[in-house]
């Protein structure tokens, strides 16, 4: 059985210049920031009256969703949100390990006080945030942080083949409590490192923080569990 559409709460009406580009930006945002679940079903008619379009814009969203594998197109059987395959997650974590290493390794010997002071105030943002989705934002921008002191851009092109697989990783696992604890620890760990100027502690540290990601992606699959128990527990704390 497919998961509830629900995205109700996710989309809202767009303005008017330019309706593709928009309606592109707005579904791929709430697929990304898992607020639309892998293996729903979306159809023209229900995104264009929730975003208050036409179909027209929707069906071009569609096609660049689906260029990027964030959504499949089936004849007859309409238009569903993709889940990451065991082997492309598997691939790409082997990837982010080795990338995101070198990159914290590089950075470690070019960032200065602005790069430490900027990466202390997103774990501080992170740590603060109040919604899943400010806390992968804020972990985004650390990460990005990181790379630009790498000053590596083929480096940083070659992580970018992996955006949409790292941004939806990063936006289940920003709904689990105790997973986002470790990763603020793990962060501050990297960013010790960092500010030591030591780029083998730096590469260490940043490789065991991809590693354990993929540990608990493996546990959690499409981030179901995550969002269900931390939906209880909101229900729990409105009933007290």
């Amino acid at each position: 059985m497919s998961a509830s559409p629900g995205p109700g709460v996710a989309l809202r009406a767009v303005g008017r210049q330019p309706l593709s580009e928009q309606v592109y930006e707005t579904l791929k945002g709430a697929i990304l920031r898992g607020e639309i679940a892998p293996a729903t079903k979306l159809t023209e008619a229900e995104i264009a009256r929730k975003l208050d379009v036409s179909p027209t814009p929707v069906r071009e969203a569609f096609r660049r969703l689906a260029a990027e594998g964030l959504v499949a197109i089936a004849p007859w059987r309409g238009v569903t949100v993709q889940s990451i395959s065991d082997r492309e997650m598997i691939e790409t974590y082997q990837c982010r390990e080795v990338l995101e290493g070198m990159a914290c390794r590089l950075a470690a010997m070019t960032i200065d006080a602005d790069g430490i002071t900027e990466l202390k105030h997103l774990l501080a943002a992170s740590r603060r945030a109040r919604s899943a989705s400010e806390v992968a934002r804020c972990n985004t921008d650390l990460h990005n942080v990181v790379f630009s002191y790498a000053g590596n851009a083929k480096l940083t092109a070659m992580l970018g083949l992996f955006h949409n697989v790292i941004q939806r990783d990063r936006s289940l696992t920003a709904y689990n409590a105790r997973r986002r604890g470790e990763i603020h620890a793990e962060h501050a760990v990297i960013i010790e490192a960092l500010e030591r100027r030591d780029a083998e502690a730096a590469e260490r540290a940043m490789r065991r923080h991809v590693h354990n990601g993929f540990a608990y992606r493996l546990s959690h699959p499409n981030g179901q569990e995550s969002r269900r128990t931390i939906e209880r527990k909101h229900v729990r704390s409105e009933e007290t």
